[in-house]
């Protein structure tokens, strides 16, 4: 995946995220735009679910709450060598990937 960015940074937009979803671990790069609208659309979520009485609400909730993906901005896990060229900066992605493992 970092490769894929790597190799063409800009087909990514301007700020692009690491997307993690932790109940699931699934993993992928998103742009800003994208990003915002998954916060969006989880916080329009966990309100639903608390607009629900009764124990199952507070169990959607929390469900939610532990389906709403985590976002690292990419830049952040990739570096710079001398030569300009970007490589996956693996003490940033280890620090990030002990949060789930």
């Amino acid at each position: 995946m970092f490769r894929r960015y790597i190799s063409n940074p800009k087909a990514f937009g301007t700020d692009p995220h690491l997307r993690i979803n932790p109940r699931s671990l699934a993993v992928n790069i998103i742009g800003c735009n994208d990003m915002h609208a998954e916060i969006e659309n989880s916080n329009e979520a966990i309100e639903d679910a608390a607009g629900v009485e009764g124990d199952m609400s507070e169990d959607a909730a929390d469900y939610q709450v532990r389906q709403n993906p985590d976002f690292y901005p990419v830049k952040s896990l990739v570096a710079a060598l001398p030569s300009g060229v970007l490589e996956p900066d693996k003490k940033a992605i280890g620090a990030v990937a002990a949060k789930y493992f």
